[in-house]
């Protein structure tokens, strides 16, 4: 019986294939270094690693670098300001402050408004001082937030965050007036000498001095307390007169008369001329005269700290501090505190009867302004005759917080007129009738 070749001859047909595939398979392979496997416990970065090491490692050098800013290793400071001679006002004592003593009189409830707080309207300043150092960026004039319409935060701060844009609180609007020294017709912020200053608005140059004057020092308005001042008026007015603003003890102005500015142009660098006790800018708000070729003097003059931006979360308390016959009690000192202590204490105005007196607001009639208060509640306390008066407020960002204190408990706080009160016109007064009673200004 005959075998067949057909199971043979398909062997020989696979094993053909088979050498031509691995053929093919040697001619087409690679030189490269094989890729050597990835071993799963090899350790992998940790969300402890730096983001340095992590770009190092997973973008290499090839990529485009992150941008980076040097920060120099010296950094600018503002130094410390000796405080104006003469008392000082006396806060309310340890014991007042920190007292839950609920038989102690009580005035009626302030006078708040009742909008929940507004966000937050303002970018953040940017300046050249190490950003520990700044202070809090401050909202956007103009800016008015009362629901009566009595706000007027029309002003920018006339100092850049980057610098010291704080109150003194030592030395208030309204406070002074004792030895012969002359009550503050403003409110001061130390800082270096050099310090820039800025227009808070736009307006016109009216007066900036050169220094040419005895020591470098011009006389402005038959006076050389102020030092160098450049004074400013401005676009706007109010009640139908115009606005000034005004900046003293200046190293030297960058402006000259007849210039305009407008808001944040520089015109001035912080000084200590003048009858000082060290570098600062002094601010005043003045309203009055014709805008021509009569000017407000020392007698017209507002409290700076109603008519300029609070700090972005800040607002401003205002208020009264009535005696028993509802009169105005000067230099008494008004406590604000919240639960982790004392914020600010700051004496009443203090009125001497002369054509130099300091003025309550047209509309809100205080005796007492501070500002920069953070938003929230607070106590609000003072003595009156030796009685402790504490009344509670609540303050809301950019707008005045207003609160009446007194004795008498039967009778109502009475809200500031909502109709404006008309400003008196500033007297001609010839210049040799003008009083230079300004024996020290800080």
């Amino acid at each position: 019986m005959k075998r067949s070749s057909g199971g043979l001859s398909a062997f020989i047909m696979l094993l053909m294939a088979v050498g031509i595939f691995g053929a093919v398979l040697w001619f087409n392979a690679d030189d490269a270094t094989p890729v050597s496997p990835v071993i799963p416990t090899e350790q992998r970065p940790t969300s402890a690693a730096s983001v340095g090491q992590l770009l190092d490692e997973n973008f290499g050098n090839i990529n485009t670098p992150l941008p980076t800013i040097a920060f120099a290793d010296n950094r600018p400071t503002v130094p410390v300001v000796a405080q104006p001679a003469g008392p000082s006002p006396t806060p309310i004592s340890a014991s007042d402050a920190s007292s839950q003593d609920t038989t102690v009189a009580s005035a009626p409830l302030g006078i708040t408004p009742t909008l929940p707080p507004p966000t937050a309207n303002a970018p953040v300043q940017v300046g050249t001082t190490n950003p520990e150092d700044w202070n809090l960026p401050a909202l956007v004039p103009p800016l008015s937030r009362d629901p009566q319409g009595r706000d007027h935060y029309w002003f920018r701060r006339p100092i850049e965050s980057s610098g010291d844009n704080r109150v003194l609180m030592s030395y208030t609007y309204g406070a002074g007036g004792f030895f012969g020294s002359r009550i503050h017709h403003g409110i001061d912020m130390p800082n270096r000498e050099g310090e820039v200053i800025y227009a808070p608005a736009a307006g016109e140059v009216i007066f900036a001095s050169d220094g040419r004057g005895e020591g470098g020092v011009d006389v402005f308005q038959n006076t050389v307390v102020y030092g160098n001042v450049v004074f400013l008026l401005h676009d706007f007015g109010y009640q139908g007169q115009p606005i000034y603003t005004l900046y003293a003890h200046l190293l030297t102005s960058l402006v000259q008369e007849g210039d305009y500015v407008e808001v944040g142009d520089p015109i001035g660098l912080v000084g200590s001329t003048g009858q000082v006790t060290g570098s600062h800018v002094h601010f005043e708000v003045r309203i009055g005269g014709n805008g021509v070729d009569i000017h407000p003097r020392y007698g017209d003059t507002y409290n700076p700290a109603l008519w300029m931006v609070p700090y972005v979360g800040h607002g401003v308390v205002a208020g009264r501090v009535l005696d028993i016959n509802g009169e105005f009690l000067d230099d008494a000192t008004v406590t604000v505190r919240n639960r982790t202590g004392v914020v600010a204490s700051v004496p009443t105005y203090r009125f001497q009867d002369t054509v130099n007196d300091v003025n309550p607001d047209p509309l809100w009639r205080e005796n007492f302004a501070v500002g920069d208060i953070p938003v929230g509640t607070y106590d609000v306390l003072v003595r009156i005759n030796g009685q402790l008066v504490i009344e509670q407020i609540q303050v809301f960002e950019g707008m005045t917080a207003f609160i009446e204190l007194r004795l008498d408990e039967s009778v109502a706080p009475t809200l500031p007129p909502a109709e404006p009160t008309t400003i008196p016109a500033t007297p001609v007064t010839p210049e040799s009738e003008s009083v230079d009673a300004e024996t020290n200004d800080g």
